[in-house]
């Protein structure tokens, strides 16, 4: 029964090994998207505040995020754009599924009291450390859940084996040890009649 025992902790511990490799690798992508999105909205969309601009002076920007993929639909992008116009916000670009570009002109603060909605909110619909925390609790159910079949289905299967102890070859006791093999038998001395 030992053996048995041993196999099912090895295969907990190997699926609990799995499960964290996955785990990292889910927070390493997360962490090199994010940083892959900082460069391209400090570097690639910046705007100019310099005075040959033909960009109408006393804008103010923001970036609303969302977590996978949620301004996919256009439902969701017409709502999220009337709620932001609410506090003057005006759509400036779409820049993927998950990330919008507002501006509004800086006199649109005085209206700020009056909106229903945090006019500086840089996230739409859950955070993002919810987000994934809630995706490893549920690959961690998933994981444990096939494990607990895969278990339970091993132990209906094996449950009824009976396992009995091998025996033990029996020893020389010839003081040679148990590494010997097998020895020829000792001539025996003549006994006299």
């Amino acid at each position: 029964m030992l053996t048995v025992n041993a196999i099912i902790v090895t295969t907990i511990i190997l699926d609990i090994g799995i499960q964290s490799v996955i785990i990292d690798r889910i927070l390493r992508a997360k962490q090199k998207k994010q940083r892959r999105e900082e460069v391209e909205e400090e570097n690639l969309t910046r705007y100019e505040s310099n005075t040959s601009s033909d960009q109408p002076k006393g804008w103010e920007f923001k970036i609303l995020r969302t977590g996978s993929g949620g301004f996919r639909s256009r439902k969701v992008l017409n709502r999220v754009c009337a709620e932001e116009a609410q506090a003057g916000w005006i759509l400036l670009e779409k820049m993927d599924n998950h990330r919008l570009r507002f501006r509004r002109p800086v006199t649109a603060r005085d209206r700020d009291h009056q909106c229903k909605i945090d006019p500086y909110r840089t996230r739409y619909g859950i955070s993002e450390i919810v987000e994934t925390w809630t995706t490893i609790i549920i690959l961690l159910i998933i994981m444990g859940g096939a494990a607990l079949l895969g278990f339970s289905a091993m132990n209906r299967f094996f449950g009824d084996w009976q396992t009995r102890a091998v025996r033990q070859a029996p020893s020389l006791g010839n003081g040679l040890g148990d590494n010997s093999i097998r020895q020829s038998p000792s001539p025996t001395p003549p006994t006299s009649p």
